[in-house]
């Protein structure tokens, strides 16, 4: 997780690395391969359409996002919303007050 969230008011991507995964290849279909979504920072494919979406919301100033607890959506979010808000409030290294 080395990429950071803009800093605070400046509209960006938030972003904790996702996208780029490797593919496989399927050994039962010859010829076919498949993205391994394993490889984003939570694990999930849905770090795809969380980092935009936080960004969204921390870009039109607002302070919290929810999102329906359906296990790996909601860990995506909450990674995502720690990094985008950590820096908002003054700091750094991941850290986002509870």
């Amino acid at each position: 997780m080395e990429a950071a969230p803009p800093a605070p008011g400046a509209p960006g991507l938030v972003s904790l690395g996702q996208g780029g995964a490797p593919t496989v290849a399927l050994r039962h279909l010859p010829g076919v391969r498949i993205n391994d979504e394993r490889a984003n920072p939570t694990g999930s494919f849905k770090d795809r359409k969380t980092s935009p979406a936080v960004s969204w919301a921390r870009d039109r100033g607002f302070g919290t996002v929810a999102v329906a607890p359906t296990g790996h959506a909601a860990v995506s979010t909450a990674a995502y919303a720690a990094a985008a808000w950590a820096v908002r409030h003054g700091r750094g290294d991941g850290y986002a007050p509870s």
